[in-house]
């Protein structure tokens, strides 16, 4: 019985040490996004956070043309900005979902890949600003010691969404 009890106490400890880890995470991408000085730094910001905290190098931000309902190229980084430079938002139907305000995961499972392009997409995250959904970033392939996003880095996707609006346009 006290081995038992022993090892259930350790497991509180674990899930505890976990949750608190999770909250830093989170808490570091809204402080480190809240103190962005301009522009650049707001997009070196999300560069950062999706590379240390969620383990994803490649990344894309798109400027939302409602006019056209389109996504345009704003920001790469590890991707080839040739290869996706544009988005059709009606030929995208995910697209729809992320330009009305949601985030959109990768359930990781055979469901049809959130994008028709050959790289794999992890997370379609609407930018929004003063309101309105101004652009959305695009979390492509995850690291290979990555199996999916947790529930963190979901809440980190949350604070890119409210927050990285900075990093479309200057303040």
């Amino acid at each position: 019985m006290t081995a038992f009890l022993s090892h259930r106490k350790q497991n509180e400890e674990q899930d505890a040490a976990n949750a608190l880890t999770a909250q830093a995470k989170v808490y570091a991408a809204m402080t480190r996004l809240q103190s962005s000085v301009d522009q650049a730094d707001s997009l070196e910001a999300v560069r950062e956070i999706a590379a240390n905290l969620m383990g994803c190098e490649e990344v894309a931000l798109y400027k939302f043309d409602q006019d056209r309902a389109a996504l345009w190229l704003y920001w790469s980084f590890g991707i080839d900005p040739n290869k996706h430079s544009y988005f059709d938002i009606i030929r995208e139907p995910r697209l729809e979902q992320v330009v009305a305000g949601k985030i959109v995961f990768d359930a990781g499972s055979n469901d049809a890949a959130l994008l028709s392009i050959a790289t794999p997409v992890t997370a379609l995250v609407p930018i929004i600003s003063s309101g309105q959904v101004r652009g959305v970033l695009v979390l492509f392939r995850l690291l290979p010691q990555r199996t999916g996003l947790d529930a963190a880095d979901q809440q980190i996707c949350e604070v890119l969404s409210n927050y990285a609006g900075r990093a479309l346009a200057p303040v």
